[in-house]
């Protein structure tokens, strides 16, 4: 099974595995979750262990046709899945990629959202050979936009009413990081 790990970091990325689906929904299974990561219906809430198989397969198929790579967040102290970070809308002749992510609510706030998702910019640069790495969040999610931030990502613009919530359009600002701004002060290990 493939993972991403970092013992500076003390974080791995693995493959999705059917045997923590329980512990997916359970995590995943919160309005903020489903209202901050895409527009309506994109993230199901409530989130049952079914859309977790259902993710863990889709998961499991992107990565056998190189179309897209998400993994569990699990960091080394508590050896147990704590969110989902991963990148899809690869562009193999741009060399680019979006990222996504989301963490369960009780371990927000502990730094394993932001060592996972350098390890995950490592992976996109180092093993992928990407140039541009992006993503969006909603304008009214600081929380994210400051964590984006704060990995070297900067504003590229507001993508006006990209999103539709439960509280109608909103708007969703664009991030990216190139290959030459990342500068890994970590290990990072890759497994087959």
């Amino acid at each position: 099974m493939f993972s991403i790990i970092s013992e500076k970091l003390a974080m791995a990325l693995t493959l999705p595995r059917y045997e923590d689906a329980h512990i997916m929904a359970e995590l995943a299974n919160s309005e903020d979750i489903a209202e901050n990561v895409g527009s309506v219906g994109e993230f199901p809430y409530p989130y049952t262990e079914q859309d977790a198989i259902n993710a863990i397969d889709s998961a499991i198929s992107s990565y056998e046709l190189g179309m897209g790579y998400n993994f569990e967040v699990i960091p080394k102290d508590i050896d147990s899945p704590v969110g989902m970070a991963g990148i899809r809308n690869l562009n193999t002749y741009a060399k680019n990629a979006e990222m996504g992510f989301w963490t369960g609510k009780r371990y927000r706030g502990h730094g394993y959202t932001r060592a996972a998702l350098l390890l995950l910019l490592g992976f996109c640069f180092k093993k992928l050979e990407m140039q541009r790495v992006f993503a969006t969040a909603l304008k009214s999610n600081e929380k994210s936009l400051m964590l984006m931030e704060s990995l070297g990502m900067k504003k590229e613009g507001v993508l006006r009413n990209a999103a539709i919530t439960k509280s109608g359009p909103q708007d969703l600002v664009l991030l990216s990081i190139l290959n030459g701004e990342f500068s890994p002060r970590f290990d990072i290990v890759f497994k087959e």
